[in-house]
């Protein structure tokens, strides 16, 4: 990484060449949860991924500046420090949050926009991990096989910081006034077996230009759970754009 940071010092991996792509994990999940597509990613972008302050191997700032809307801030400054001005900004689940709030306060430096499995709503974690076996079953009986359990994905350092960086969301239970001033295209990809689908419908009337995928026999945690379809959406999407 190059230049200074004004954050706590995060953790943050800068792959491949190209426009920038700003990628944001989802709840509970360091930057090792993009593993298994930021190869194909990198092939495409300059591919900037990094453990939100408190989660993974990030330092925690101050308690109160646990608000998407520092963490908003905090993508803008690596990007900076990284020399872009501009970049593509792809959020997965409790990351799509993030997104949303960067993209809508800062119109100007968001290119390209996509929400992987999007809630403006708050989450029904109970819901969605029925989801996620629901999804598991569907796919056996389609004869689509696993995703291989990525090392390191779900590891912190200090698991109090993260759960209180995660608190975040608790702050804002209804996104939709930040949807309505987003205005890079956008993209949501939500699976069909993820109830976060019924949010992310509620959200698509609120975007200026926006389109919904829903990605097939999918839960909660797209990424994770398929990524070679979330991938190929976002890859799609976001070359559509070139």
């Amino acid at each position: 990484m190059t230049g200074e940071l004004n954050v706590p010092e995060l953790n943050v991996e800068v792959e491949g060449g190209g426009p920038a792509l700003v990628l944001v994990n989802g709840a509970w999940c360091t930057l090792r949860s993009w593993d298994t597509i930021v190869g194909p990613l990198a092939d495409h972008f300059t591919v900037i991924r990094h453990d939100v302050r408190g989660t993974g191997r990030s330092a925690a700032g101050p308690p109160e500046e646990n608000t998407f809307e520092q963490f908003a801030d905090d993508i803008v400054a690596l990007a900076q420090s990284n020399g872009f001005e501009q970049f593509h900004l792809w959020g997965m689940a409790w990351g799509a949050r993030v997104a949303l709030v960067t993209a809508a306060r800062q119109p100007d430096r968001v290119a390209r926009l996509v929400l992987s499995d999007l809630a403006i709503d708050p989450a029904d974690v109970d819901a969605q991990k029925q989801g996620s076996v629901a999804a598991k079953a569907a796919r056996s009986e389609a004869g689509v096989a696993e995703a291989p359990k990525i090392a390191g994905a779900f590891d912190h350092d200090d698991r109090d910081a993260a759960g209180a960086a995660l608190l975040a969301t608790t702050k804002h239970p209804d996104l939709m006034p930040f949807v309505e001033k987003v205005v890079a295209p956008t993209l949501i990809a939500t699976g069909d077996f993820d109830p976060n689908l019924e949010s992310s419908r509620r959200a698509l009337g609120g975007f200026a230009d926006a389109r919904l995928e829903v990605l097939p026999l999918t839960a909660h945690g797209s990424v994770l759970q398929r990524p070679d379809v979330a991938l190929a959406a976002a890859l799609e999407f976001l070359n559509s754009g070139r």
